[in-house]
């Protein structure tokens, strides 16, 4: 098997740096933009992805809504509301409740979630006994972190809780991907199920939008057009990478994700600290990861 190209490496490593960037900008943009409820967070992260979608629409290049006709309608959705939907939900409650670190680490569960997650959905083969070890081992490390994860943390509980359900949705979108890129391309699922997604979430969140619109500024408008720039650019290199390339090689560089989003949470939002619950718990985490992906194709 040969090694992929440099340009598999530098997708790989923009993608960890936008996402890690947003864990701190998001938490930030709670207290500078006030953002004191949850309704008026789902409306910052509807906005958010509503013009990501709309950013990403120019490059597609087939009509988007013919192109996603001919995909199957239960995949399809599944993205919709896995990609979108359903983990900004989760993630944007959990880093209201918790910490942008913790959150960072907790997102690398996403790659064990596709162990579980590929054999019932997609048929491949069982995870093997050492699969289930070192899931085990992440169980282990996932539990060290929300122990003891360091100053600045919040409700530690309802974090890890939420935390985990997003990776959840978002691996079950990021398995639905790999069946219907080839139909529709990667861009125009992208294009579709950030826009879609966006405007689920903007109609969950309606009875918030004229508090929300009160408070505008030039800064929310700032802040939220950088955040969909990192959606509409991660999600769209990613989701052409998993067209690409298997996902257990992706998995393999997945753990930069949580690495970038670690380090740039603990520099960048004021008050959070590296407890000894997150640096032993993710060196497992992490760890884990890197063996689990070098394992053979199975």
């Amino acid at each position: 098997m040969h090694p992929p190209p440099l340009r598999f490496y530098v997708q790989v490593l923009i993608c960890a740096a936008l996402w890690g960037s947003a864990f701190p900008v998001i938490k930030n943009s709670y207290e500078v933009l006030q953002l004191d409820s949850y309704g008026k967070q789902l409306v910052f992260a509807g906005s958010r992805f509503l013009i990501a979608g709309l950013f990403i629409l120019p490059f597609c290049r087939h009509r988007v809504l013919e192109s996603i006709h001919r995909v199957p309608r239960l995949p399809l959705l599944a993205i919709v509301l896995g990609q979108t939907y359903f983990q900004y939900l989760f993630f944007y409650f959990a880093i209201s409740a918790s910490s942008g670190t913790l959150g960072s680490l907790l997102v690398g569960a996403g790659s064990f979630w596709w162990v579980l997650l590929a054999p019932v959905l997609t048929g491949s083969p069982s995870p093997r006994p050492v699969h289930w070890l070192l899931l085990v081992l992440c169980s282990i490390g996932i539990a060290l972190a929300a122990y003891a994860p360091g100053a600045g943390s919040g409700n530690v509980l309802l974090g890890t809780a939420g935390f985990l359900a997003a990776t959840l949705c978002g691996s079950i979108a990021a398995i639905y991907m790999k069946q219907v890129a080839p139909i529709s391309g990667s861009r125009t699922t992208t294009a579709f199920s950030l826009f879609s997604g966006g405007c689920l979430l903007l109609i969950t969140a309606s009875p918030w939008i004229p508090e929300y619109l009160d408070q505008l500024s030039w800064k929310t408008v700032g802040i939220t057009a950088y955040l969909a720039f990192l959606s509409a650019t991660a999600f769209t290199i990613w989701n052409r990478l998993v067209e690409q390339y298997s996902v257990n090689l992706l998995s393999t560089y997945r753990f930069l994700i949580p690495l970038m989003g670690v380090i740039e949470s603990v520099l960048f939002i004021p008050g959070e600290t590296l407890g000894p619950g997150i640096v032993a718990g993710g060196l497992l985490i992490l760890g884990s990861l890197i063996a689990i992906s070098r394992l053979p194709e199975r």
